[in-house]
């Protein structure tokens, strides 16, 4: 979508939203409050959270790797805690009530192995966890168990990349190569899953 409207917009546009994501990463980095508030509620709307996890790689700079990747975490579990219960609720019976002019039902009760697809969705690479969230939601995910399941994983994940950019932007090749670490480790383990699944069915 981005590059289509770059297509239509030319370099005017181009120039206009760099701006404007400058002035928003400014005021995101002069506060951590709006900083971790951003990535609690911005990808509920589907907005991409790597940008603002390298923010928050960036603001470690000056307020430690550690308590970044914490308020990281907290604002994730805030994300997957509203975005589930929009999901389960309001948005279910909207798709419900669509699906209705169809031969289409949503199931009533969880499938059984939603458990073990719901550590595929977490942990395959290129699936965005708020899709995740969101589906998991709409087939009534036990609560408890649905964060059992996201909260390790994104947690882990977004905090390999947190410190990653952490790395990055203060020179510190300890918090990189523990990102970095980090990250190839959950993609391995996704891959394993995802080939137990396979070699299961």
């Amino acid at each position: 979508a981005y590059f289509l409207l770059l297509s239509f917009g030319g370099e005017n546009l181009e120039n206009r939203i760099d701006s404007l994501w400058d002035s928003f990463q400014g005021m995101l980095l002069k506060s951590g409050l709006f900083l971790f508030l951003a990535i609690a509620i911005l990808p509920g709307f589907v907005l991409p959270i790597a940008p603002l996890l390298s923010l928050a790689g960036l603001w470690a700079e000056q307020h430690g790797a550690w308590t970044a990747c914490l308020f990281c975490v907290l604002s994730l579990i805030t994300n997957l805690s509203w975005t589930y219960w929009l999901a389960r609720g309001p948005a279910r019976t909207a798709l419900q009530k669509l699906l209705n002019r169809t031969k289409f039902k949503l199931p009533e009760s969880p499938p059984d192995n939603l458990l073990q697809w719901a550590m595929i969705l977490r942990l395959t690479p290129g699936v965005p966890f708020i899709f995740s969230n969101y589906g998991l939601g709409i087939l009534k995910m036990p609560f408890l168990q649905y964060l059992l399941i996201s909260v390790p994983i994104t947690g882990l994940t977004a905090c390999g990349y947190v410190l990653t950019f952490a790395g990055i932007f203060s020179g510190d090749w300890t918090y990189l190569w523990i990102g970095i670490c980090i990250i190839v480790i959950m993609i391995i383990v996704g891959k394993m899953v995802l080939k137990s699944k396979k070699n299961a069915d």
